[in-house]
């Protein structure tokens, strides 16, 4: 988008996009969120090794920064959820349109899902981390902090840190993952009675619900202006706590982590690109940038919505009726990042129990991984249950993995933030290729 001025977004006031566009892109830019994550590093490293004394002050006044972003931001999940998918969904203008739509989205979460747990299952036999003699060793112990915090941390916990969950325990439902679901059936319904609706009563609605879109676009534009400084805060506290035996420690870990990601993402998708659509690779690497550094800033799937939307919309060339529909239900639906993960994970963990699982054993953990990806609300750090839960079916001993899942938790919230960016791209790549059959089935 550098260089080419300001991408237009369909029905977006000129007077939002001004500020949006010329200001926020520059602040929002990855190299700052990558600054800010080094700088995160170097000085909690720092700060443990020379002046460990500061772990007060860290909790009370630097990471309450971070969550305070976190916490604003998903707070503001539910209304982009209820009002962009209901206009997804009324835009898609007829019943069989929107069938098709969501029967080519499904079928493509499920190809790029079970993709990624190949890559991941394929990797870690071959390397076979789990078995490294590191992986054997005793956990070094972690730095404790205070219970203590100041004013600012006790204000910031005060903010519901999953809007979901406040909004189950309100109407009584089990989980927050069953509420996402909840609220994706009632923002499809919204959706269907708005295109059901006589047009003079229908454009009105969509006129109320396009209003409010917009609101909560611009609220989360303001927040992800201080993405870098949000990061900085959430990992100097957390490098603080590990120090640096814990990056030695889970070295290979991540490396294998991250390369399965990348194989993802500059394999898979552009290959799937290339195989099902015509579509410029160079202008869609060019058009996800923003959402690329926003899922990386927020590790939210749903927080970064909104920016994936306006991207799809303006620089990528989606049709709304498309792209809305597609990229709301993938935030929540097609989770392949998570997926990939949560296969390494596995692998990794059993194979540091002691464990060799089958080739059937990991047919077993690879449809696990797929379903334990579709719905997920897409909130950071809600990854251990589903790994718990997987490892308990495949009979794998929970104390021999105990120690293994409080390590990856010292290395979790980075690794949330880089899968994360495979989400959101996958949901990109479904967006780009829906379009195109949308299009040619016309």
């Amino acid at each position: 988008m550098d260089g080419e001025g300001s991408p237009s977004l369909p029905n977006l006031d000129p007077k939002f996009r001004n500020v949006r566009y010329h200001v926020c892109m520059k602040q929002r830019s990855p190299w700052w969120v990558l600054g800010g994550l080094v700088s995160g590093i170097v000085v909690g490293l720092a700060l443990r090794a020379w002046y460990p004394a500061s772990a007060p002050f860290l909790q009370s006044w630097i990471e309450p920064w971070g969550e305070l972003f976190l916490r604003i931001l998903f707070l503001l999940v539910i209304p982009v959820l209820l009002t962009a998918l209901p206009l997804g969904v009324a835009s898609a203008g007829s019943l069989f349109h929107l069938g098709r739509t969501a029967l080519s989205a499904l079928f493509l979460t499920m190809l790029l899902s079970s993709l990624s747990v190949v890559v991941a299952l394929g990797l870690i036999n071959v390397w076979k981390v789990g078995k490294a003699p590191a992986m054997q060793s005793a956990p070094v112990s972690e730095l404790t902090l205070p219970e203590e915090a100041g004013w600012l941390a006790h204000a910031v916990a005060r903010i519901p840190n999953d809007p979901f969950g406040l909004l189950a325990s309100w109407v009584g439902c089990p989980s927050s993952a069953k509420m996402m679901l909840i609220l994706l059936g009632v923002s499809v319904a919204l959706g269907l009675v708005m295109m059901l609706l006589p047009p003079k009563q229908g454009h009105a609605f969509q006129g109320l619900w396009e209003k409010i879109f917009r609101i909560c676009m611009v609220c989360i534009d303001g927040l992800i202006r201080w993405a870098p400084w949000a990061v900085f805060s959430l990992t100097c506290l957390s490098f603080f706590r590990t120090g640096p035996e814990l990056l030695g420690y889970l070295g290979t870990f991540v490396v294998v982590v991250l390369l399965a990601l990348g194989m993802q993402s500059f394999g898979v998708y552009p290959a799937v690109l290339r195989v099902l659509t015509p579509y410029d690779l160079r202008k869609f690497w060019l058009g996800v940038r923003e959402p690329m550094s926003t899922a990386f800033a927020t590790a939210s799937s749903n927080a970064t919505l909104p920016v994936s939307i306006r991207a799809a919309e303006g620089a990528l060339g989606l049709r709304p009726q498309v792209s809305r529909f597609v990229l709301t239900a993938g935030a929540s639906a097609n989770q392949n990042g998570l997926a990939l993960y949560e296969g390494v994970t596995v692998l990794f963990l059993a194979q540091s129990a002691g464990v060799d699982l089958n080739l059937g054993q990991q047919a077993i953990v690879a449809g696990w991984c797929v379903i334990g990806s579709l719905g997920t609300a897409g909130v950071p750090g809600g990854t251990l249950p589903i790994l718990a839960a997987i490892l308990a079916s495949l009979g794998v001993d929970p104390m021999k993995t105990g120690v293994g899942i409080g390590l990856i938790l010292g290395v979790d919230r980075f690794l949330d933030m880089c899968r994360t960016c495979v989400n959101v791209l996958g949901d990109l790549v479904i967006a780009v290729v829906a379009d195109y059959w949308s299009e040619q089935k016309k």
